[in-house]
């Protein structure tokens, strides 16, 4: 920034502030404090039990979105037969989807001050939705797993909700209750599909 051309914006700024960010030695610093900051704020009157419980569930919903992002993946390459366009499409949004929300899931635990399940070994270790195996599959049957595993993922979320629900923390709560719109949504599509 050229302080010629606004001498105005210098003046505001602490004099200590202004020399600290010049010293990259209190970066971290400053990272950290804002960090507790933002864990406290999140925490607000929420007992250490509870937030353990709630990162629990949410590993649980994030092996669970991640096991579903491989498998939508694996329908969208392997579905053939009638119903391919649409289900190959279908697949895509869906999986497109999915990868947004399991981002947000693993954010949200970060928030929380703890790291996020990373690898597919864990989440095959704790995920209720169950791998399909690599190969051709017609778009009725694979209609009929994602609205189990959706429902599936429905139980796993109002579980989540349960627990959420006495928290202060309101985009949890919302972030819950959109993913139960998606999923009851889904599975209604997937339902009208069958029936035609």
């Amino acid at each position: 920034m050229n302080h010629e051309i606004n001498p105005q914006m210098n003046q505001g700024m602490n004099p200590q502030m202004n020399q600290g960010m010049m010293n990259q030695g209190m970066i971290p610093q400053m990272n950290q404090q804002m960090n507790k900051a933002m864990m406290n704020e999140e925490k607000m009157g929420m007992k250490d039990e509870s937030i353990m419980e709630i990162v629990d569930a949410l590993n649980i919903t994030l092996a669970n979105l991640n096991i579903l992002y491989v498998k939508l993946h694996n329908f969208h390459w392997n579905v053939v037969g009638m119903g391919f366009f649409d289900m190959h499409a279908k697949t895509q949004e869906l999986y497109e989807h999915v990868a947004e929300m399991l981002d947000g899931v693993a954010e949200k635990i970060r928030m929380y001050g703890y790291n996020p399940l990373a690898s597919m070994q864990s989440y095959l270790k704790v995920g209720t939705i169950k791998e399909a195996p690599s190969e051709n599959i017609n778009a009725t049957t694979v209609a009929n797993i994602i609205e189990e595993d959706f429902e599936e993922m429905l139980i796993g979320l109002k579980e989540l909700d349960e627990i959420a629900k006495d928290t202060l923390d309101e985009c949890l709560i919302n972030m819950i209750a959109d993913s139960m719109c998606f999923f009851e949504k889904n599975i209604w599509i997937m339902n009208a599909y069958k029936t035609r």
